[in-house]
């Protein structure tokens, strides 16, 4: 069965509270990512805060960089099942 993002909210901890289609749900702390390069812009906080939600990436859109997320990533071995 395959896993897809359902909701997801960004939280002032720089962590993300995750709801899965399928049900399921998970907090994924992004706090270690955020002195990568790829991950920097969204220690903006105005950034971080506007996350816009897909079937299987997430994606903030704000500011001079685009940052996104695979599901991949996030849910290793489950996602694609």
């Amino acid at each position: 069965m395959d896993t897809y993002f359902k909701q997801v909210t960004p939280n002032q901890d720089y962590s993300l509270s995750i709801v899965f289609e399928n049900g399921g749900a998970m907090a994924y702390s992004m706090k270690h990512l955020l002195n990568q390069l790829r991950f920097r812009p969204l220690k903006d906080r105005e950034v971080w805060t506007k996350l816009e939600v897909f079937p299987t990436h997430l994606e903030w859109n704000q500011g001079a960089y685009q940052v996104t997320l695979n599901i991949e990533e996030i849910t290793p071995g489950h996602a694609g099942r």
